[in-house]
């Protein structure tokens, strides 16, 4: 009697794994015991049907313990403190020999960042060359609190790694910036500390569907001033329905035809807004369900570029639509 087996990729089945990897060529019932066990699964060279006692099990891609971060309160447009939001990453560009930080993204696991497209595929000349972790205000290299006893909790430096490769939404249009979405994968695993954490990801499909009344954006972009921000910044943001959004950015965004599918809006009151140096970094809040673990919802793509001049919703990437796109892409 035949036994049932799953479509695995070849590395993940015991057995069969241990046979390729014999420096003694197998004997020929052998190898047409694989060939008989050959299946298709889709985005894997080479899988095999195996039995479930021989299924070598991996952990998932993406982090149960994600999300978590103790932070202050909230307010408009406030600074954050060290600590607070353990998966910003900063991108690292070059142009003309000078090093910049144009762009943000946000932690996914040890080798993964989530950011925006037109942020890997770059139109100003600039290169981008790696990723910082763990950063909090860039013009110092350890950032502290405080106390009022005179005590004070600082953090380990912030960490910069190279990049291995980059995939970006083939869908992606720089014009519009529709499937503005792209993934980064570092060349080194990164050790999660108390400054470097991952961000949790709409993963359940209850999360998914979730829309809240208001969001939480960071970043390290443009002030009111026009002047980028060291530190790293926090606003409130209210969610805006697709059909109002498009009202109220009329002409001066690139599209005012939005998608409802791929595409979210978000705007604050009080001239609280994302600005340029701002794409790329995630839109999200605490989910209860899941242990008020904070959930990204949205990547900053585009907007009026008002900063905060005023009131004007930004354009955000939705998370939710990607994620079967986002675990295909991502290798252990």
């Amino acid at each position: 009697m035949k036994k049932a087996g799953s479509c695995v990729a070849i590395e993940r089945c015991r057995n069969i794994n241990a046979l390729v990897r014999s420096p003694t060529p197998p004997e020929r019932k052998f190898q047409n015991y694989i060939k008989k066990a050959n299946c298709s699964l889709s985005g894997v060279a080479r899988s095999v049907c195996c039995q479930p006692t021989e299924i070598v099990q991996r952990p998932p891609l993406l982090p149960i313990e994600c999300g978590n971060s103790v932070y202050q309160k909230l307010a408009e447009s406030n600074e954050t403190k060290p600590f607070d939001y353990p998966w910003m990453v900063v991108l690292l560009y070059m142009r003309n020999g000078v090093l910049e930080y144009n762009c943000g993204g946000s932690l996914i696991n040890n080798r993964y960042v989530l950011t925006a497209a037109h942020c890997v595929q770059t139109r100003d000349g600039s290169k981008l060359i790696g990723v910082r972790l763990g950063e909090h205000d860039i013009s110092k290299s350890i950032d502290c609190i405080v106390y009022s006893n005179g005590e004070k909790s600082c953090t380990d430096p912030p960490v910069d790694a190279r990049i291995e490769t980059t995939v970006v939404y083939p869908q992606y249009n720089p014009w519009t910036l529709l499937h503005d979405i792209a993934l980064i994968r570092m060349a080194q695993e990164v050790t999660f500390s108390y400054s470097i954490k991952p961000i949790c990801l709409p993963v359940r499909q209850d999360v998914r569907k979730l829309e809240h009344p208001r969001y939480i954006v960071t970043g390290w972009g443009m002030t009111e001033k026009q002047t980028k921000s060291d530190v790293l910044l926090q606003a409130i943001l209210d969610w805006v329905p697709i059909k109002e959004c498009e009202v109220t950015i009329g002409k001066r965004a690139r599209s005012k035809h939005l998608s409802e599918e791929f595409q979210m809006c978000a705007g604050g009151k009080y001239r609280a807004a994302t600005c340029q140096g701002d794409s790329g970094g995630p839109l999200g809040f605490n989910v209860r369900s899941i242990g008020a673990r904070f959930v990204q919802f949205g990547i900053v793509s585009t907007g009026a570029n008002t900063c905060g001049e005023k009131s004007i919703p930004g354009i955000y990437t939705r998370v939710s639509s990607y994620m079967d796109w986002i675990v295909k892409h991502m290798r252990p």
